[in-house]
């Protein structure tokens, strides 16, 4: 062979030389290259850094190993003969189309949008999205947009706008080479409205187990049929209820519950807004779950309840976060005293955690795009969700879900927007909301800082105690609980006196003052059971999960601090069994909605019996056996380190 012609499988460097090309002499004007153009076999399959040089790279020959060139061979298969550069440019070609059609579409949306501003005076249709679909369906954006009837909304918050972007940012996903024979749902079930009916969907009969919950009966939509007369007072008693959301402008959901049962609606429910419709629906429904018929109509109530669930889409089109947090609000109320309502707890995390999205919880986060009325009821929105969190955190001893340090709003104060209350009974009704909210941030210090002194708490809360909001009687004004504020004082102490983590080794040090803590706490623990004891008796209150709780925490620690006490006299035994057989009648009652409080009344009865005989082996293997699985975990400390454990201090 002509040593001129080369192998086709070595590299250029390689290449024999002959006549043609020069010699390996010296005197040669071109120089012989010294590095390969790609990196050798061996450093290729390891996926190693090759220097390239020659006859041999640094890592073959420190090894003592042959360095050989890589060959490359290119092998072809039916498949990547039909790719062309037509084929190529024409799955671009079709990319620059669809894109082109949905820029098309995003500005006959814009329009129209701006026709619809132009031509209607304050209406705003409401669009339900279709049956069975995701709220946005990409995939139906050119078909949907062109014939929406949208009112008047914002212009960075209109739906289809928000649609066209997210499938032209999809479209730049696709053309990354990405496989098309795997299409992920992770973002559909990841949306608002599937973490809320997730949430809705989980069993609330005991909040220690995520289970799934079973069907109810309900009534059909097209059956409903509200009207004033039969409706009002339960709507009036979610409104005395109503201080805990300070938010609800008691007016205004007045309105929204008229356009439903007014007599210009009696033509037909299907033509009034989403949101009018969620409120009545919900308003009603809460107010009968807290009335004395509940039983009586319960099934009315869950038919309500999940009329209002179907009406989420429409509520999330509105793209309005206050709308979507003041409906999820509603629906942790009612899942609070209806265990068909869904998990609570579940329920309160995607609402808080929609808030801190929101950023409604920043004192600056609005400012830009919301003017001084619109912060004003956003500050009242987050306090409502920051109420509701609180309670049910320290009642069912869970975290918190969101920290005093990264709040920076204030409570609104009533020269703080033009809007601001100006008759008594809102006023009376806000400073009572406000005093709420000092109890809410008392007792969120008391958890968070564990090394608050509790005599320091103490002092805080005989303040809040003794300064309550003057109420002056105005006719026709919603009904102040002003006996829940003895509620409230009892669950602060029973945290004063269950620290999580003690604060002085020696507590001896200020043993006198702490007694008298411990003495202020049983007595408010008794007057609390007895209070609500008499008004159970009397039909003035069915009773929620957050009571139940609270009832179990003061029967707890009242057994627990009468036997450290050592007053064991024959007055004080019948005290605490009298004490006792009321908290357990409460939770028997309570039991009825929520089936996982049925082991309460017996845990309350072992518990008491377990003081008044030796604490052997036996009595303290009965014992623990006895103790609930779904008991909170702050009650179970107290059992661990002042009861059970055999030491009292």
């Amino acid at each position: 062979m002509d040593p001129a012609i080369s192998d086709p499988y070595r590299q250029p460097s390689e290449q024999p030389s002959g006549p043609g090309r020069g010699s390996d002499t010296s005197d040669s004007p071109v120089a012989t290259p010294t590095k390969r153009t790609l990196a050798c076999e061996r450093c290729w399959r390891r996926k190693h850094k090759c220097d390239r040089l020659l006859p041999a790279c640094t890592r073959c020959a420190k090894l003592g190993l042959e360095c050989v060139a890589r060959s490359q061979q290119a092998t072809f298969t039916q498949g990547d003969v039909g790719l062309t550069h037509a084929t190529v440019n024409g799955y671009i070609d079709s990319l620059k189309q669809r894109v082109a059609d949905l820029e098309h579409t995003l500005q006959v949306a814009e329009q129209q949008q701006t026709r619809a501003a132009r031509d209607l005076s304050g209406s705003v249709t409401a669009l339900s999205p279709p049956q069975g679909g995701p709220i946005h369906s990409i995939d139906a954006v050119a078909a949907t947009a062109p014939s929406t009837g949208l009112g008047p909304l914002p212009d960075d918050e209109d739906l289809s706008v928000q649609d066209t972007m997210s499938a032209i940012g999809l479209l730049s996903n696709k053309a990354m080479a990405e496989s098309r024979a795997y299409s992920s749902d992770v973002p559909h079930k990841l949306a608002m409205s599937e973490m809320i009916l997730a949430a809705l969907a989980i069993d609330g009969q005991d909040p220690s187990v995520a289970s799934l919950s079973r069907p109810a009966f309900v009534i059909e939509d097209h059956l409903l049929s509200l009207d004033r007369d039969s409706t009002i007072s339960y709507v009036r008693q979610f409104l005395d209820w109503s201080v805990f959301l300070p938010h609800i402008v008691e007016d205004r959901l007045l309105e929204l519950y008229e356009a439903v049962v007014g007599p210009h609606s009696q033509a037909g429910h299907a033509t009034i807004p989403g949101l009018p419709r969620f409120n009545a629906y919900l308003a009603v429904a809460i107010g009968i779950m807290m009335s004395p018929e509940a039983n009586r109509l319960s099934t009315l109530a869950l038919s309500l309840h999940a009329a209002a669930v179907k009406l989420l889409p429409i509520v999330l089109r509105s793209q309005e976060p206050l709308d979507l947090l003041h409906c999820m609000l509603l629906l942790v109320v009612f899942s609070i005293f209806s265990p068909a309502g869904g998990s609570t707890w579940h329920l309160m995390g995607v609402a808080m955690t929609t808030c801190i999205a929101s950023g409604i919880h920043k004192d600056h986060a609005l400012q830009s795009r919301l003017g001084v009325d619109s912060i004003y009821r956003t500050n009242w929105m987050f306090w409502s969700i920051y109420l509701l969190d609180r309670s049910l955190a320290c009642t069912m001893g869970r975290p918190f879900s969101i920290q005093d340090e990264d709040i920076s709003i204030t409570v609104p104060k009533e020269g703080d927007s033009d809007n601001s209350p100006t008759s008594n009974a809102t006023r009376m009704r806000l400073a009572f909301s406000k005093h709420l909210v000092v109890h809410a941030q008392l007792i969120s210090d008391m958890r968070s800082n564990r090394r608050t002194e509790p005599l320091f708490s103490y002092t805080n809360l005989s303040f809040w105690r003794e300064h309550t909001p003057r109420m002056v009687s105005v006719t026709g004004a919603a009904k102040l609980p002003l006996e829940y504020l003895d509620q409230l004082a009892c669950r602060a102490l029973i945290l004063m006196i269950n620290p999580g983590t003690p604060v002085d080794p020696n507590p001896r040090a200020f043993a006198d003052n702490y007694f008298d803590v411990e003495a202020d706490t049983m007595k408010s623990c008794k007057r609390f059971i007895e209070q609500l004891y008499n008004r159970s008796g009397r039909g003035m209150i069915v009773g929620s999960l957050i009571d139940a709780y609270d009832v179990l925490s003061a029967s707890v620690v009242y057994i627990c601090l009468f036997w450290r006490s050592g007053d064991t006299h024959q007055q004080g035994l019948a005290q605490i069994f009298e004490m006792v057989s009321k908290a357990s009648t409460l939770l028997t009652q309570f039991s009825s909605r929520f089936s996982a409080l049925a082991a309460f009344p017996p845990f309350l009865l072992s518990l008491l019996t377990k003081g008044m005989r030796e604490q052997n082996s036996e009595g303290q293997q009965e014992f623990q056996e006895t103790i609930p699985a779904n008991l909170p975990t702050h009650l179970r400390r107290l059992l661990k380190e002042k009861y059970t454990g055999g030491v009292r201090q």
